[in-house]
């Protein structure tokens, strides 16, 4: 990653941050300043060419850490609000495409294109047999003994 870049996406988080402190109307400006100057100081032990890790429940632990920070003073309602929104955000992370495509990309970053595109193919596999076995079990069954009804070639009930 070049230095323009990394430059690039800490601009971008810092603008992110900033906005989603500004939204906290029970944060002050000294709150908001202080809490400004720790994200700053961990972005820049931060390095940015590093591979992230997609954890969601760190995250949502993380965030209910500073939710505790930012709101000392909210009831429990207020909390649990603020992690139902945060679920919902994190909910795109939990889904099984999702983890794939990112267990693809860092195949492909650690072991190469070939391991990651063969990994995918068996992943891919595994996924249409496992949906095969379940179309299976739950279509419904009819009894071997029971045949159909004779089809009736004038068209009436009767």
């Amino acid at each position: 990653m070049t230095d323009q870049t990394a430059d690039d996406q800490r601009r971008q988080l810092r603008a992110s941050f900033e906005t989603m402190l500004q939204e906290q109307s029970q944060l002050n400006g000294e709150d908001r300043r202080l809490l400004m100057q720790h994200f700053e100081e961990a972005l820049a032990q931060q390095d940015l060419s590093a591979p992230a890790e997609l954890d969601p429940d760190a995250m949502r632990r993380d965030w209910a850490a500073a939710v505790e920070a930012m709101l000392p003073d909210a009831d429990a309602s207020e909390r649990e609000s603020q992690m139902r929104n945060f679920d919902e955000t994190l909910e795109p992370l939990r889904r099984e495409s999702v983890k794939d495509a990112y267990e693809y990309a860092r195949l492909r970053r650690e072991q190469g294109e070939e391991a990651a595109a063969q990994w995918l193919n068996e992943r891919n596999a595994a996924r249409k047999s496992a949906q095969a076995a379940t179309a299976v079990a739950n279509s419904p069954a009819q009894p071997a003994s029971r045949k159909p009804a004779p089809r009736n070639p004038w068209g009436n009930a009767g």
